[in-house]
């Protein structure tokens, strides 16, 4: 073979592949294009999706040292939480979500006693919640504080301007309560404050016009000691005012005697509280539980 033969064979060799045809290159960007617009329509139904199960919800930042790891909270309050142990109540149904989204990790004890006031819960608040050893105390007072001032329990009357020695000031609600906060902040609890519900469905009536001034205190008394507040008092009145705007006055929506809660009610409690914690509304908003 000649040299110039062999030259002409090793060059063709090493030569670049030669450049592709313009509209077959038009053609493979086409074929590209039409790949990735299949691939983005594709249903959802049809891509595994892996998601964290709701039974193993992580708290948010703002409530890891709240409920992360195994904790114990201690709710103080009166009748209406006494009786939101039972199946349906808010403590019931508190201890239900938590143990669903965080399981194993949280027990909660009711410290509710009918009848009391502020000035009876900080008298036992050392006994009934300290000495538990909480992480989380909740405060759930202002109900009997009110109510008591203006109705005559033994006598079965109602007093308008609500002057019966019965009831609680103000400034010594406001006073047992900053004891009470004090006093489990000192023994390194968190204190979580919880709103009075309302007093009957009369929301512009007496009690309910005092009892926001109760209300406005415990916010202020959060505010100043570094406290979570949890307004329940709010969506109960959008819930009864709205309901009132549609169909007139409203006997007992919430509550089975106008005061404590019925099954809707300890379920807005739950719900409420539940969300000012920072439990992700998406975590608890289809849980159901059978009593």
């Amino acid at each position: 073979m000649s040299a110039n033969v062999r030259q002409a064979k090793l060059s063709r060799r090493e030569s670049p592949r030669p450049k592709l045809p313009k509209q077959q290159v038009l053609i493979r960007l086409a074929l590209a294009v039409i790949a990735a617009i299949i691939a983005f329509n594709i249903p959802h139904s049809l891509i595994p999706v892996f998601k964290e199960s709701v039974s193993k919800a992580t708290p948010p930042p703002e409530i890891q040292n709240v409920l992360a790891g195994k904790r114990k909270i201690v709710i103080v309050g009166d009748s209406i939480t006494e009786a939101g142990k039972y199946p349906g109540g808010y403590v019931w149904l508190l201890q239900r979500y938590l143990s669903a989204l965080y399981p194993g990790k949280i027990a909660i004890v009711n410290a509710g006693i009918s009848g009391n006031k502020a000035t009876d819960m900080q008298a036992r608040f050392q006994k009934d919640a300290i000495d538990q050893k909480p992480d989380l105390v909740m405060i759930n007072v202002g109900v009997n504080d009110v109510w008591h001032a203006f109705f005559d329990f033994q006598n079965i009357q109602f007093y308008p301007q609500g002057n019966l020695p019965t009831g609680v000031p103000l400034a010594q609600y406001r006073e047992k309560i900053t004891q009470m906060v004090l006093a489990a902040k000192a023994a390194g609890i968190r204190v979580v404050l919880l709103s009075p519900t309302p007093i009957g469905e009369i929301l512009d009536g007496p009690e309910n016009r005092r009892l926001q001034e109760y209300i406005a205190a415990m916010r202020e008394i959060a505010l100043q000691n570094q406290c979570l507040f949890i307004d329940l008092n709010a969506p109960f009145r959008e819930v009864i005012g709205t309901y009132q705007k549609h169909a007139g006055k409203t006997l007992n929506l919430l509550a089975a005697d106008g005061v404590h809660p019925n099954p809707s009610g300890y379920r807005i409690m739950a719900f409420t509280i539940l969300r000012g914690l920072g439990v992700p509304t998406k975590d608890i908003e289809n849980l159901e539980f059978k009593k």
